[in-house]
């Protein structure tokens, strides 16, 4: 299975199962993260809790800077953190020196509820890591593929054979 788009450089046949290993890996930490803030009755989406994690690495913030580091309009970060103002996870802080500016931080609300979802995705990635057998497999795509099977996630392949039948046409 080719997985680079035409036009692309040719990649060898190691170099195509590491990149499948990665997506499927990517959809399964997606997924890991997603299921964390559901049980944490958290109410973020998945792109605030991004603007929340950035925020914890990066803050203060310009709304300017946050829209950048997301790659989405200043608009769209504006309105994403109106709503995490709103459930107090971020606060906006201006500089009595320049008004104009607000600065963007996380409250406390904010920093816990990322450190709890980081810790418990790198406690489900601990226990993926053992069901896979981390001293099984032999290459690094291997591995990949083990915790993704061991999520209960499909291979890249497997993902892309079902895309193929999704579509309810004949």
């Amino acid at each position: 299975m080719k997985l680079y788009v035409e036009g692309d450089t040719p990649s060898t046949a190691a170099d195509d199962q590491l990149v499948a290993g990665l997506s499927a890996l990517s959809r399964t930490l997606v997924g890991i993260t997603a299921r964390t803030l559901g049980s944490l009755d958290a109410e973020v989406t998945l792109s605030q809790y991004r603007t929340l994690v950035i925020l914890a690495s990066r803050a203060p913030l310009r709304t300017v800077d946050l829209a950048t580091s997301l790659g989405v309009h200043p608009s769209t970060a504006t309105r994403t953190c109106d709503r995490l103002v709103r459930r107090n996870l971020v606060l906006r802080r201006r500089q009595p020196d320049d008004r104009r500016v607000a600065w963007l931080i996380l409250t406390d609300g904010g920093k816990t509820l990322v450190g709890e979802v980081m810790r418990r995705r790198t406690a489900e990635i601990r226990r993926l890591l053992e069901l896979a057998g981390a001293g099984g497999p032999r290459t690094t795509a291997d591995l990949i593929n083990a915790l993704v099977v061991a999520a209960g996630e499909p291979t890249e392949e497997l993902w892309w054979r079902r895309w193929e039948q999704s579509s309810t046409s004949p």
